[in-house]
């Protein structure tokens, strides 16, 4: 078995957070985007139909449902004998 060469030339990008003006401890309303989430969140939930949706919303939804993941999965047994799985990030 043999292992590719390291590629030096890749490299980290970061994304911006949704609402980069926010705060610790600043409610949730005192923002613009933040009184548009809570305008949103009142609407209620959003169903989509998969089916009719193009490849880059579909690309977007999919992201959003599983990005962040866990980082890593901890397993535990309790002195009962009870085994827990986790995820922990």
């Amino acid at each position: 078995m043999t292992v590719p060469a390291f590629n030096s030339t890749t490299h980290s990008t970061y994304t911006q957070s949704p609402n980069p003006s926010w705060t610790y401890g600043e409610k949730v309303d005192t923002t613009p985007a933040g009184k548009d989430w809570l305008a949103g969140e009142s609407a209620g939930w959003k169903a989509y139909n998969t089916a009719e949706l193009n490849e880059v919303n579909m690309h977007k939804l999919l992201n959003s449902s599983v990005v962040p993941r866990p980082i890593a999965l901890v397993s535990t047994i309790s002195e009962e004998g009870i085994e827990n799985l986790a995820p922990y990030r």
